[in-house]
């Protein structure tokens, strides 16, 4: 791994079976393109997808529908509301319709189908803003019914009662994530042909080249044929919840993971075949150079990604091993094709732009910085300055909030938006989809006295909007098996909160709700009642704590891996350490612009939950694939001179093509934003800020000084760096 005979033999075998090379490497990637299961195979991500397993919330869901022979908990409604008034005609005409679908009479619809209509009219509910303008339907489907069905059976109830009142939208948890999924699926096309164009200007620009971006967007095609059919076979062979959804991720990882490996092959040669060699010699001499960096890159990042297998969360422990295959495979088409291709064509890959630069300004200019960052009595201020900025942006993290958006996460114009929109202005924000408290106890459900105070005490808790249960049965005997167990020993009630019920909001509601309950149950003589919550804010709030628990382990998890690998290639115990800090200091900057932009600039009530933990393992495992092309060419440049003369005979020469990558990768992750999806946009925007915090902030100038504040004692405990009385033998490589 650390180059020596072993690169200088597999770089002389490459160009030596260059005309070989990439026509198998393409008949390998057609042959498992024909023969594998593409990505498009795999299953829809289902509504659980996201969320935790085992959450006391769905326990306690599962409980009560034991408990009480159904569940009270709605995730799909209709919505109607006209701000002019629903008239008393019409109002009837949709409970009307209701009633049928609950007693079999409407056909279409699966045996067990229940509705529940209510109407902001007569203080039916108190808590209404409005009266007589909006009528929801929450619409309940047999277990076995998938949820596609379950959606468009409730688009077909909608059309009906569209025919009785106002246009009736659907909405609800299903509906949200469902919606995601399409916005996701038919957006795709246009993400990958934004990267693509990203990454052929880039390089194209930077290389002066038409031919060189082709080779990489060649070598990404193979590796996407290759990587996608190992991640279908992944999800379909091992049973791992591997859902469609991930294409877009894989995508934009792939194709700046490849440009990240290719550039440096490509610049490389380009300034070998400037300086006058031959295009074998160009071509084995990069590869002899950069083979060891880009292989222990690759399997640092992968491994990194696997870490992901720590989470609780079926779809993100299925995104670890998926990335971290289209990480190895676009590694190994990078160390195979790309430098075979380099060997066979040479100088015409460059045409027209193989001409030395008219101006070295800039070249000079990076030179300039790094050398003064070689004497420690500037490297020590500019750390300082540098350390405090990170912090300086790192301080938002303090006010990041978590919750889950599926329905928030919609675009405005969406009609499961619309249609949560006018249920909270008609009724409240928390009426699509309200919390359940179930209380078990020895004769709970005979006390109606003490029920109907309980749920007037409920009432009052700050952030509750309205309480529908067990304490108003008493005069609709009807409703009482729906509130009251046949066993007379467990009771529940609705509660509809004041806020948008998946947010981080609603989950501080539902917090001093369950704080309060031990008081309330004593205070009317309940004492000796459990109570336990469902609903969605519920699993909200549980898969937030969830997710902070694993974003927790899995960091410490990436953490090591990076800390082994990078200390296994260097043979060094302080630079890991270094690394591993400067990584930290740049995820708590990214996180806290992220939380700045979208919470206090744009207005966002919280980030979405999952987005920290996929955003943390990527930008870390990514910023270490950056440390070792900086650090592991100074780590080569420093045997036989001291730290500060490899900086600078180093640091300038990959400070650019470093600065290449880093922009095509974050412009590549910034294309996520194509999908008009809230979590795709926290991602992509964390990603590319994350990315460009590392290229330019980090890597080019806290770690070069850092490096040289340590100076030899940053490679201990090996002797590398350290003044050597005779003179360092002259040094083969050629920078850009």
């Amino acid at each position: 791994m650390h180059g020596g005979r072993a690169s200088r033999a597999y770089a002389a075998a490459l160009v030596f079976l260059r005309f070989l090379v990439p026509p198998l490497v393409a008949v390998a990637a057609f042959v498992v393109w024909h023969a594998g299961p593409s990505i498009s195979s795999l299953p829809s991500a289902n509504v659980g997808a996201l969320l935790p397993g085992g959450l006391p919330a769905t326990e306690a869901e599962a409980k009560s529908a034991r408990i009480f022979g159904s569940s009270l908990l709605p995730r799909i409604l209709v919505v109607q509301r006209d701000p002019g008034g629903i008239s008393l005609r019409s109002q009837r005409a949709i409970v009307r319709h209701a009633i049928a679908l609950d007693r079999g009479t409407l056909t279409g619809y699966p045996k067990g189908s229940l509705a529940a209509p209510y109407v902001n009219t007569l203080r039916i509910f108190p808590a209404a803003r409005e009266r007589s303008t909006t009528a929801i339907t929450y619409l309940a489907f047999p277990g076995d019914v998938k949820a596609t069905t379950q959606r468009d059976l409730a688009a077909r109830y909608a059309d009906q009662v569209s025919r009785l009142g106002p246009q009736a939208r659907v909405t609800g948890f299903i509906v949200g994530n469902l919606e995601q999924s399409q916005s996701i699926d038919s957006h795709l096309r246009w993400v990958e042909l934004a990267t693509i164009l990203v990454i052929a200007i880039i390089l194209g620009l930077y290389l002066r080249s038409v031919a060189a971006p082709l080779v990489t967007l060649a070598a990404a095609g193979i590796a996407w044929l290759l990587s996608t059919r190992a991640v279908a076979y992944l999800g379909v062979r091992t049973g791992i919840s591997l859902q469609q959804e991930v294409e877009p991720i894989v995508a934009v990882l792939l194709l700046g993971v490849v440009t990240d490996y290719s550039v440096f092959f490509l610049a490389g040669t380009r300034a070998r075949l400037l300086a006058g060699d031959s295009r074998k010699l160009a071509a084995r001499m990069t590869v002899a150079q950069f083979i060891p960096i880009v292989f222990t890159a690759g399997w640092l990042v992968a491994l990194g990604l696997t870490t992901l297998r720590v989470a609780s969360i079926g779809f993100v422990q299925a995104l670890g091993p998926a990335m971290a295959i289209v990480v190895l495979t676009s590694m190994l088409v990078s160390v195979t094709f790309v430098p075979a291709v380099i060997a066979v064509f040479g100088r015409l890959l460059f045409w027209p732009g193989l001409r030395q630069p008219r101006s070295a300004t800039g070249r000079r200019l990076r030179t300039r910085v790094v050398s003064l960052l070689t004497r420690k009595w500037i490297a020590a201020p500019a750390i300082l300055l540098l350390v405090a900025a990170l912090v300086a942006a790192g301080t938002g993290i303090a006010g990041t909030r978590l919750g889950l958006t599926p329905i928030a996460g919609l675009p405005g114009g969406s009609p499961a938006v619309i249609a949560a929109h006018d249920a909270q202005t008609g009724f409240a924000a928390g009426i699509v989809s309200p919390s359940e408290i179930v209380l078990q106890g020895h004769g709970v459900a005979d006390d109606s006295v003490a029920l109907a105070a309980l749920s007037r005490l409920i009432d009052h808790v700050p952030g509750v909007a309205a309480v529908i249960g067990a304490g108003e049965t008493a005069p609709f005997p009807r409703l009482r098996p729906y509130f009251r167990s046949p066993t007379r020993h467990a009771a529940r009630y609705l509660v509809v909160l004041e806020d948008e019920p998946y947010g981080p909001q609603a989950i501080d509601d539902l917090n001093r709700v369950e704080a309060a309950m031990p008081q309330l149950l004593a205070d009317v003589g309940l004492g000796g009642a459990s109570a336990s919550y469902a609903g969605d804010t519920a699993i909200a709030a549980e898969s937030v704590d969830r997710i902070r628990h694993d974003i927790a382990w899995v960091a410490l998890a990436a953490f090591l891996v990076n800390l082994v690998l990078l200390a296994i290639f260097l043979r060094a115990l302080v630079a890991p350490l270094l690394l591993i800090l400067a990584s930290a200091l740049a995820l708590a900057a990214t996180f806290g612009i992220t939380t700045y932009v979208f919470q206090d600039l744009l207005g966002y009530d919280g980030l979405t939950y999952y987005v920290p933990l996929a955003v943390g393992v990527l930008l870390l495992s990514l910023g270490s694939d950056y440390n070792l092309f900086v650090v592991g060419r100074v780590w080569q440049e420093s045997e036989g001179r001291s730290v500060a003369r490899a900086i600078r005979a180093a640091a300038p020469r990959a400070s650019r093509a470093i600065s290449i990558a880093g922009v095509a990768l974050a412009l590549s992750f910034a294309t996520l934003s194509i999908v008009p999806l809230r979590p795709f946009r926290e991602f992509a925007f964390a990603m590319a800020i994350g990315v460009l915090i590392d290229t330019f902030v980090v890597r080019s100038y806290l770690i070069p000084s850092l490096i040289a504040l340590f100076g030899h004692w940053t490679w201990w405990p090996s002797s590398r760096g350290r003044p050597r009385l005779h003179p360092a033998r002259p040094h083969l490589e050629r920078g850009d």
